[in-house]
């Protein structure tokens, strides 16, 4: 379980680690602070991935 703060009305709720997606229950923002938890970690990304290739 992770705990998050909601940004915008300051509510305090608990989510499943399985969920990626956090919005707070009361007013439906994203905006949420973690309390508690491990942050959820996601794929890594360079510059290389967003470059144009170029046309030779």
């Amino acid at each position: 379980m992770r705990r998050f703060r909601c940004i915008s009305c300051k509510h305090e709720f608990e989510v499943e680690d399985k969920e990626t997606v956090v919005r707070c229950p009361q007013c439906l923002d994203r905006f949420v602070q973690l309390l508690e938890g491990t942050p959820v970690k996601g794929k890594s990304w360079g510059s290389k991935s967003y470059s144009v290739k170029s046309t030779k």
